[in-house]
């Protein structure tokens, strides 16, 4: 869930999302080890089996958790690799009929205990209102809103991120990386059907942020390499082309993309025109959305060859629809930045927008800066999820290791590109919208869903969009995909109503009904 810029990466795009600290995708400072053995650890399969009861939306619940490690072998069988999981399976089913589905974060170097604390395990933390920080000690509840009533659950995490690490000698180069971490995580998926017999269950994955990303690729490749086809794959703060969010002077299309997130952050902090808002969000948005591929789009292409009249038009609209100074956006010559935006719509106030969720302010100290001290949505989540699930762990699934639960990986350099067909979008940037294309082509009856949140402006929802109507030209592909909007950031079940929301929407999904 989240993702961070990071430094030391090799990859033709400039922006990636890099693993964020303490938070949904990945970790703060400087890359770790560059893939050496020092990380290795004996490669033996730890599990630790336990049984509970839990409320899941009024339903009383049985389920069996298994927390531990799955090794991870060549092709000689020899050990590679050591890769921390936590299956979530309800009792008394049958698993040639029960769905199962693999989850993971993003980053791409992060943790998965983003999606398992926020909306996936039968147990998690309470947040403050609309996800807001909550103030310690805190409280480990029951998540009435899990969708393990129509889906067993199976948390996956990134090497060297949670308890993930390679066996000794072997380096951590070797599951980083685009096409290596896709592998991986594939692997780990043919392993888990082998081991818990369950190769006739239905199949999903989940993945989050750069999650969606890993899992466009992962579909293909489990065709490919392992023989498996998917019912269908679940995308949440979705970037399949990291060109739709790398705004350049040669790249416009992202400024339309962020646009609409613009819209609806200044609607909610009540910055847009009387007439804007006193709409619903969803009619601003959609107003905005409708500017934006449409006149924005061509008045961008235009460049410097816009009259003076049509440049002092346009800014007037773009102001309209971000709520920021009319001088202001012509400064930026009609390409307002995420950052600038977060920055300036409350600027009079002294006052920030958070990244990952727009509705979060902070307190800026410099208010001429167009630099964030800090990411007010960034620190939200850190400190309940991370003592509820390490409380949940030991106590609960009983597993124990004198191993450090990393939140964020110590990958090193992420080496975008290569096999597949993923390698190159818009000048090159990193892309697994073409594997998602290939896998629906191959397999007539696989379903995507999309989920986004309206305040996430660091995965802005209409980059989502626009990827999917330039996935396949045809109903042939689009009417598989199906679309889910909250109003929430990136981590959209932080707010209490839209995990409501987006549990419904998972369980309606893997129960065919989208």
């Amino acid at each position: 869930m989240y993702d961070r810029f990071m430094k030391g990466v090799r990859t033709a795009s400039l922006v990636m999302l890099a693993p964020a600290a303490v938070l949904a995708q990945g970790g703060r400072g400087a890359p770790g080890p560059q893939g050496g053995s020092e990380q290795g650890v004996p490669a033996i399969e730890k599990v630790s089996t336990t049984r509970h009861r839990a409320t899941i939306n009024g339903q009383d619940i049985g389920y069996t958790a298994n927390a531990g490690t799955m090794v991870i072998r060549d092709a000689d069988g020899k050990p590679r690799a050591t890769v921390f999981y936590i299956a979530y399976t309800r009792d008394g089913q049958n698993a040639a009929t029960r769905p199962v589905t693999f989850f993971f974060n993003g980053g791409p170097g992060s943790a998965s205990i983003w999606l398992n604390e926020g909306i996936m395990s039968p147990m998690h933390p309470t947040m403050g209102p609309g996800g807001a920080q909550p103030a310690p000690p805190y409280d480990l509840v029951p998540n009435q809103y899990s969708p393990l009533a129509a889906t067993d659950l199976v948390q996956v995490d990134a090497m060297m991120t949670g308890y993930s690490r390679p066996a000794p000698g072997v380096a951590v180069s070797e599951f980083t990386g685009q096409q290596n971490d896709i592998a991986l995580f594939s692997q780990f998926v043919r392993n888990y059907l082998t081991k818990y017999q369950r190769w006739s269950s239905p199949k999903y994955l989940f993945g989050e942020s750069y999650g969606t990303f890993r899992s466009a690729g992962m579909v293909n490749y489990l065709q490919q390499s392992e023989g498996i086809f998917l019912n269908g794959v679940m995308l949440l703060g979705t970037v399949l082309d990291f060109s739709n969010i790398s705004p350049s002077a040669s790249n416009d299309p992202p400024y339309a993309m962020f646009l609409p997130t613009y819209t609806a952050s200044a609607w909610y902090h009540k910055r847009l025109p009387a007439e804007l808002q006193k709409l619903t969000l969803a009619q601003a948005v959609q107003q905005s959305r409708d500017f934006a591929f449409g006149d924005y789009l061509v008045t961008l292409a235009k460049g410097n060859t816009l009259t003076d009249a049509e440049f002092d038009a346009a800014a007037q609209k773009v102001a309209r629809f971000t709520g920021l100074p009319l001088q202001f956006v012509k400064n930026t010559n009609l390409r307002v930045d995420a950052g600038a935006f977060r920055t300036e719509l409350l600027r009079d106030k002294r006052e920030m927008l958070g990244r990952y969720d727009t509705r979060l302010t902070g307190l800026q100290g410099n208010a001429s800066s167009l630099n964030q001290d800090y990411d007010p949505s960034d620190v939200a989540p850190t400190g309940a999820f991370m003592q509820a699930f390490m409380r949940y762990v030991q106590d609960s699934l009983d597993y124990h290791t004198d191993l450090q639960y990393m939140l964020s990986g110590q990958t090193g350099q992420w080496v975008y590109g290569g096999g597949g067909r993923g390698g190159g979008g818009f000048g090159g940037s990193p892309t697994t919208s073409q594997d998602l294309r290939v896998a629906m082509s191959k397999d007539p009856r696989l379903r995507v869903w999309v989920g986004s949140g309206y305040y996430d402006s660091a995965t802005p929802f209409a980059n989502a969009e626009y990827t999917f109507r330039h996935l396949g030209y045809g109903k042939a592909y689009t009417d598989r995909v199906s679309y889910d909007y909250f109003e929430s950031g990136h981590m959209a079940y932080l707010n209490q109503e839209s995990a409501r929301q987006l549990s419904d929407a998972i369980q309606k999904f893997v129960r065919g009904g989208r």
